[in-house]
């Protein structure tokens, strides 16, 4: 079996393995946005069979009908997002992996909520909301 994919939050408070990493885009809404501090923020999805938290308990907040976020409640640091309906995997905010240079983000999402001053020039797929399925 490969090594878990790990990471965690500034402080080292919070610490978590994946067994395994499925996608990563950035995303560009509003609430993500709002919730970071950034422009934008680049997540990957862990499968939630294969995720665990190590060490301590993230705090978790309810930012909308549809989601929670999950952060540090010692230094701050967004974790994770997670579906409140049904859901199957665990957002990670792909910068708190320890080895986040190993994941390569694949497409934008909600660019329709992009700031007007910032310019990613790649060539990856943009959507202006959701990526189709």
């Amino acid at each position: 079996m490969a090594e878990p994919y790990t990471g965690g939050c500034l402080c080292g408070a919070v610490r978590y393995e994946a067994d395994e990493l499925q996608r990563a885009g950035y995303c560009h809404c509003r609430m993500c946005q709002k919730a970071s501090g950034a422009p934008v923020v680049a997540w990957t999805h862990a499968p939630l069979g294969g995720f665990r938290w190590t060490k301590g308990e993230p705090r978790q907040y309810r930012s909308s009908a549809i989601a929670s976020r999950f952060f540090c409640g010692n230094c701050g640091s967004q974790l994770g997002f997670l579906l409140a309906e049904a859901p199957k995997e665990m957002e990670l905010n792909l910068a708190t992996l320890d080895r986040a240079e190993t994941v390569r983000p694949a497409y934008h999402l909600h660019t329709g909520s992009q700031m007007p001053w910032l310019s990613i020039a790649d060539e990856l797929p943009r959507y202006t909301h959701e990526r189709p399925t």
